[in-house]
């Protein structure tokens, strides 16, 4: 069995506008100075908390930040301006991958599990990934508590499993959990920070990516 676990922001959706309307929105809301877009677009894969500690600092009121971040999200989320947008050719992909015998999928994401759960079910996705691994279950990225549980819920070994994402904090959580990891160079960390920090291949576009797929399953 093959378990091919991705990221979610920035490698199977683009959350950009999602991300900076929902910092400027809470920031103005605890009358904080609004991070910029490059400072909060850098931080994208850790969990919530992590990002709001290091963007408002640790005399924020971080808690209540998170719970005003969980009553938006679903507002924006309705509004197309701000909703995820799945990358081009993405959603084709994991329709192919999870119709593939021998091939199981999973998520390890930033996201809390009540919060990635609407974006799924959303984009008509839920029923792709057989494990899914967010923030409330395991520590923040590149801690690799998520890509381990992973492996115990569907009994694959580190060797026949792969991690896909768009940060260096995926690629470094990869490697502490013993997996190999693809980057996609269409998320939020550039291709070469990929590569310096250990990633297996770095795909610049969904065709790439699914060549990758491809030979990591023909082992």
């Amino acid at each position: 069995m093959k378990l091919i676990i991705f990221d979610f922001d920035g490698t199977l959706v683009d959350s950009r506008s999602l991300i900076l309307e929902s910092h400027r929105i809470v920031f103005a809301e605890f009358q904080l100075p609004a991070p910029s877009p490059a400072d909060s677009l850098a931080l994208v894969g850790k969990s919530l908390d992590v990002i709001l500690t290091q963007l408002a600092g640790p005399t924020a009121p971080i808690l209540e930040m998170v719970r005003a971040y969980d009553l938006l999200l679903p507002q924006l989320r309705a509004d197309p301006a701000f909703a995820e947008r799945p990358f081009d050719g993405v959603g084709d992909l994991l329709y192919e991958l999870s119709s593939t015998s021998g091939t199981v999928l999973g998520i390890a994401t930033g996201h809390r599990s009540d919060t990635v759960a609407p974006a799924l079910e959303t984009l008509r996705w839920n029923n792709f990934f057989q494990t899914i691994q967010a923030a409330d279950m395991a520590p923040s990225k590149p801690h690799p508590g998520m890509l381990l549980q992973a492996l115990a819920a569907t009994g694959a070994t580190p060797e026949n499993a792969i991690f896909i994402g768009d940060t260096t904090f995926d690629v470094e959580m990869a490697q502490a959990a013993q997996l190999r990891s693809i980057g996609v160079g269409w998320g939020y960390h550039r291709a070469d920070r990929l590569m310096a920090a250990g990633a297996y291949r770095v795909a610049k576009a969904v065709d790439e990516l699914r060549s990758c797929i491809r030979s990591f399953m023909n082992e």
